[in-house]
C-alpha cells in the first residue's frame, strides 16, 4: 500500500468497513456476474484485504511502491514487493486465485507511463474487466508523486490521472455491459491548486449543485470544511471521468472514520457500469449531483453497523429511508437506480 507510514493501516474501523461494508458487496457483484472478481489494488505486503475477499476473487493487479514518499529509484530496496510477490504466489499455489501481477512502482507512475520498476521491465496491460477497484490511498487526493516518463523525462502525476487512464483502459476494452465497483479512500485533508480552485470558484462548470453546496460549509474553519470539499471535489471530478468515459456511476453514502494514529478518512463506494446499448456517444446519469452531495456522512460503529455520523451534519441532508440504526451497504447499493436498471434485471 502506498502508505504514509510503514505502519499498517488495519485499524478497527477499517477492518469494520472490509468486513461489514465491503464483503456483502463483493458477493451480491460476484452472483451478479456468475464469476469471481478481477481485483485491481494497493495491498499491503501481507495483502490483509485479498485474503478477507479470497472466496470472491479469481485474478489480481497489485501495485506496490519502495520507499514512499520518495521517488522511485532502482537503488531502493525491493523488499515490500518481494514480499507482496511471495504472499500472493503461496494464494496461487494453492489456488485461491487463478493469477496475478505485482508491479513495482506507484499505481500513477505504472498506469501513467505504461511499464513498472522492476529489474525485468513489465508492461501494464488491462485486456479483461477490472471488476474490483480498491484505491486504498489513505493520503491526501492532491498528493502527486514525480517519475520519469518512456523518454526519461521528469514527470509529476497525480492519483485522479490513474484513475482517468484506468477508465479510459476500462471503456476501450470489448466487452458488453461492464459492472464493476470501485473504492477509494482519501486522507481527509487538502491541498494544492487544483482543490483549491473548485473550493475558490463556487461554482465549476456553473453546476448550482455544487455552488449552493459550498455555501453552506464556507463559513466553517479548514478542518471542519475538509470532509465536505473532499466529497464535493470527489463527487463533481469521479463523475465527469465516468461520464467521459461512458460508464453510469452512482456513488453510497461517504464513510467518514479514524484510522491509525487517529488519521480522519474518507472511504467512497463508486458503482459503474455500461448497458448493452454500446453504440452511444454520450449519457445522463441517473444520480442528481444535489443528492449525492446532501447525502450525510457514515461511521462505522462498534457493534459493526454503520451510522449517520451526527457530528458532520448539514441542514440539507437527506434522512434515509431505512432505519438508522441498521443501515448497510447491501441495502443501499439495491436502492440505487443503476442497480434497479442495469444490473438486477441484466
Amino acid at each position: 500500500m502506498n502508505n504514509i507510514t510503514d505502519k499498517k493501516f488495519n485499524s478497527d474501523s477499517k477492518k469494520i468497513i472490509r468486513s461489514d461494508w465491503i464483503k456483502p458487496i463483493l458477493k451480491d457483484l460476484h452472483e451478479n456476474l456468475g464469476k469471481k472478481l478481477f481485483y485491481l489494488g494497493l495491498p499491503d505486503s501481507e495483502a490483509i484485504d485479498i485474503k478477507e475477499w479470497l472466496e470472491y476473487l479469481d485474478s489480481v493487479y497489485a501495485f506496490q511502491c519502495r520507499e514512499y514518499p520518495n521517488a522511485s529509484d532502482s537503488n531502493q530496496s525491493r523488499e515490500k514487493i518481494v514480499i507482496l510477490e511471495k504472499t500472493l504466489r503461496e494464494l496461487e499455489r494453492k489456488r485461491h486465485i487463478s493469477t496475478f501481477d505485482v508491479f513495482d512502482g506507484y499505481i500513477e507512475e505504472v498506469i501513467l507511463r505504461g511499464f513498472d520498476n522492476s529489474p525485468n521491465r513489465k508492461e501494464y496491460l488491462q485486456e479483461k474487466t477490472i471488476t474490483l477497484y480498491n484505491l486504498d490511498f489513505c493520503n491526501q487526493i492532491t498528493s502527486p508523486i514525480k517519475y520519469l516518463d518512456k523518454y526519461g523525462t521528469l514527470q509529476e502525476a497525480f492519483k485522479l490521472n490513474a484513475i482517468s487512464r484506468l477508465l479510459y483502459y476500462q471503456k476501450n476494452i470489448i466487452h458488453e455491459n461492464k459492472k464493476f465497483i470501485m473504492f477509494l479512500t482519501l486522507h481527509c485533508s487538502y491541498s494544492g491548486k487544483e482543490i483549491h480552485e473548485f473550493y475558490s470558484k463556487k461554482n465549476p462548470d456553473d453546476i448550482d449543485d455544487i455552488r449552493e453546496y459550498i455555501k453552506q460549509i464556507e463559513k466553517l474553519t479548514k478542518g471542519n470544511k475538509s470532509p465536505y470539499i473532499i466529497k464535493a471535489f470527489i463527487y463533481y471530478t469521479i463523475n465527469k471521468f465516468f461520464t467521459d468515459n461512458l460508464f453510469y456511476v452512482e456513488f453510497l453514502p461517504t464513510i467518514y472514520y479514524k484510522g491509525d494514529n487517529e488519521n480522519p478518512l474518507l472511504f467512497f463506494t463508486i458503482i459503474g457500469t455500461t448497458e448493452a446499448d454500446n453504440t452511444k456517444t454520450s449519457i445522463v446519469q441517473y444520480q442528481k449531483m444535489s443528492e449525492i452531495l446532501n447525502t450525510p456522512f457514515l461511521s462505522p460503529m462498534s457493534n459493526n453497523k454503520f451510522e449517520k455520523n451526527e457530528k458532520l451534519n448539514l441542514k440539507n441532508d437527506i434522512e434515509f429511508k431505512e432505519d438508522l440504526n441498521n443501515l448497510n451497504s447491501l441495502s443501499l447499493l439495491k436502492s440505487l437506480k443503476i442497480y434497479q436498471k442495469l444490473w438486477e434485471n441484466d
